[in-house]
């Protein structure tokens, strides 16, 4: 039992109460709970405020005055709270400070709809024209017929169908329903014996702050699935849940284990908008890691240009036509030409400029045409000989004191700069030069302890685009980004968690719009979640970015190395534009673009009806551009690659997707590729043969069974 301390000697026990007379404390009541339900209340404090400024108008000398300036105010404050309602977070640097510390107000981001536009214009309209009755019919909002149209007409009108929609909800009920019913779909369709994760369970579904997203835990079976298998089962995931791919992500869970997976579910996919590229703050020059967009759940999607100490990291892009591989390349040129001088920028275009558009005059070296990139290819190959001796005579000296020769570790600096070789439809060039092969591979593989990066655009992610598996691995092994392609089985050359063929042209219920820019990326992180570049500026202000910053350039020693090919490449550009045909340095024979090499003997055949005018040359097969007596290895390697006709695999591939379908059970053949680094096709060959010999049974749909099953 609690007991009453007595008060102390001398002390006053008439006094009121601390809270106060009866009066104030009722007082108090009142306005907190006014102000608790001041957004059901609403239509009531309106119309009080309505009726506090009529009645003043009607007593003022010229208050017609004062109702015409509230025709105009109330319009205008409707405007501003459509402009609010719709804004974004705040991008500028200032106004992200001052809402870290408290000093702006959190903006909605969440636009008015049709129907709530009209609705508060209609109520504002109204409102406005009680305001003008009552000073000109010397009215007040208490006397009739003012009385009646603002009590009994207006207020009604406006508070029944505000309070209808704040109406108090059973918020409980639904959302345990819908929690059940997405287990239960989740157990039909997805962890069943036939569906993506057979045995996996979903578990702590959990609703988003944003609007129609939910998270959950994947639980798989340990015993044949890992995390690894759930993000490459992203595709399935997304068909089982009803949603588009790109409203999909699979990611590790926070603990890291390899046996669970977290589910993120997006029905109106937060990528339809994104913000403009933050050229000046993208790229962190510690670390070499920049943001090239977010992620669908908001996280940057991380790229990385260099690791510190370890050297260049190369790239991979990889996208159909008007997927946005254009956008991506000119972001990161922003990015690298306000690096503080740390990146020179290479770029080179079979197209003549058309995928760089404007930023071919404000790169250091840019190479028009088949030719000039096989040129530009040459420059940087002298250039790592030169890098290459360099640090192998650096000096530098110990802990001890003592002076040691070899630099292995390279950090990049103004004097020597990180070089990104940027070449755009890189089948274009191998398939003109094969040997242009053997010059990336070197590039790729000696380069990254040198500081030149070698950054390869292609319209699919395979290894016929690539034209090498040795020049596949290097890339493969630093960024990825893929964006959408128009072919099926892509996406499992490289490991990604889904097909970008599946990712969507348009987005749902947005007829006309766009989904340029969205894909998989592979870099820092091995996320499943789907990104989008960061929007692209008008190309009016865009330039801005390609003509500031501090750009890096290559010093004296590397302009003599790399010769003429680099230091006289405007004036070729420029005699290009004005028509002509200028010599390129180093190569002897520049391929004219026509399907030849110019002064070469035609190696194609002549099409009476091509295009429809007789005798034009039609272009030449890429088997047929490779010399007849080539000692490169990658010309050979490229004309097997022409020939080949995905043949099942033989000797040890075979024992080792028959030995992994053995150990699993059963299984997908894109995941099979996935774990062994063959391509699909040649996976699901091997399986089809198998299967007609005993060796495996093939359960549909993609799935394979081992031999005991084919026994059983």
């Amino acid at each position: 039992m609690s007991k009453t301390a007595a008060a102390p000697p001398g002390a006053d026990t008439t006094t009121a109460p601390v809270g106060g007379p009866l009066s104030v404390r009722l007082a108090r009541g009142a306005y907190r709970k006014a102000w608790r339900h001041r957004r059901h209340l609403a239509p009531l404090y309106s119309a009080a405020a309505l009726a506090a400024y009529g009645q003043a108008l009607v007593l003022a000398p010229h208050g017609g005055y004062g109702a015409l300036a509230a025709d105009l105010a109330l319009p205008a404050g409707v405007a501003g709270l459509r402009a609010w309602r719709r804004k974004k977070p705040y991008t500028a640097k200032v106004a992200r400070f001052l809402h870290t510390h408290r000093a702006l107000p959190t903006p909605p981001d969440r636009p008015m709809r049709r129907g709530e536009l009209l609705r508060t214009s209609a109520a504002t309209a109204a409102a406005g024209t009680l305001l003008t009755a009552m000073p000109f019919l010397h009215t007040g909002p208490f006397q009739a017929p003012i009385a009646g149209w603002l009590w009994f007409a207006w207020l009604p009108v406006t508070a029944a169908p505000w309070w209808w929609r704040r109406r108090i909800r059973a918020a409980q009920e639904p959302a345990e329903a819908d929690v059940t019913l997405q287990a239960a779909r989740w157990a039909a369709k997805v962890g069943s014996s036939r569906g993506a994760l057979p045995g996996s369970v979903l578990a702590n579904v959990r609703e988003l702050d944003v609007q129609g997203a939910w998270a959950a835990d994947i639980i798989l079976d340990a015993e044949r699935h890992t995390t690894g298998d759930a993000r490459m089962m992203s595709g399935r995931i997304a068909g089982a849940l009803g949603v588009p791919v790109a409203s999909v992500a699979v990611d590790a869970p926070a603990d890291g284990t390899n046996d669970k997976a977290t589910l993120l579910v997006y029905e109106t996919n937060p990528l339809i908008e994104v913000p403009h590229c933050p050229v000046e703050t993208a790229l962190d020059t510690t670390t070499g890691i920049a943001a090239l967009g977010p992620h669908i759940d908001g996280s940057p999607a991380l790229y990385q240009m260099w690791r510190p100490g370890w050297g260049a990291v190369h790239d991979h892009i990889s996208g159909a036509t008007g997927s946005g591989k254009s956008g991506v390349v000119t972001s990161l040129f922003a990015i690298e030409r306000w690096a503080k001088g740390l990146i020179c920028s290479w770029g080179g275009d079979p197209q003549f400029g058309k995928s760089f558009g404007y930023w071919c005059d404000y790169l250091d070296y840019f190479a028009p045409g088949v030719d000039e990139c096989f040129a530009m290819l040459l420059a940087a190959d002298a250039e790592l000989d030169r890098r290459s001796k360099a640090s192998a005579f650096a000096t530098w000296t110990d802990a001890d004191g003592d002076l040691m020769y070899g630099e292995t570790d390279f950090v990049p600096t103004v004097e020597e700069p990180l070089l990104v070789i940027t070449i755009d439809e890189w089948q274009d060039v191998w398939g003109a030069y094969p040997e242009a092969i053997d010059l990336a591979v070197r590039l790729a593989i000696l380069g990254r302890k040198c500081g030149i990066k070698l950054r390869l655009i292609t319209h699919l992610p395979t290894l016929d685009s690539v034209g090498s598996p040795k020049l596949r691995q290097p890339l493969t092994s630093g960024n990825i980004i893929a964006l959408r392609t128009t072919e099926r089985s892509a996406g499992h050359v490289i490991n990604l968690p889904a097909d970008p063929n599946d990712l969507p042209t348009t987005w749902p219920g947005l007829p006309g719009s766009t989904t340029t820019g969205i894909g998989f990326i592979k870099s820092v992180e091995a996320r499943a979640a789907v990104f989008r570049g960061w929007r692209p500026e008008k190309k009016e202000t865009a330039t801005r970015w390609a003509k500031g910053g501090q750009p890096g350039t290559l010093g004296e020693e590397s302009r003599e190395v790399c010769g003429t090919a680099y230091t006289q490449w405007r004036e070729r550009l420029a005699a290009r534009r004005r028509g002509e045909q200028p010599e390129v340095p180093g190569v002897d024979t520049p391929f004219d673009g026509e399907g030849e090499k110019a002064g070469a003997a035609p190696a194609v055949q002549q099409a009476g009806t091509t295009g429809g005018k007789a005798g034009k040359v039609a272009m030449a097969k890429p088997a047929d551009r490779i010399p007849a007596q080539a000692s490169s290895a990658s010309a050979a390697e490229f004309a097997n690659l022409v020939s080949a006709n995905n043949a099942p695999a033989r000797g040890e591939k075979k024992r080792a997707i028959l030995a992994y379908l053995e150990e699993r059970g059963e299984c997908t053949s894109g995941v099979i590729a996935a774990h062994l680094g063959v391509s699909p096709s040649t996976v699901s060959q091997t399986l089809r043969k198998a299967a007609d010999r005993g060796e495996a049974r093939d359960l549909g749909h993609g799935k394979w069974g081992s031999a005991q099953l084919a026994a059983a």
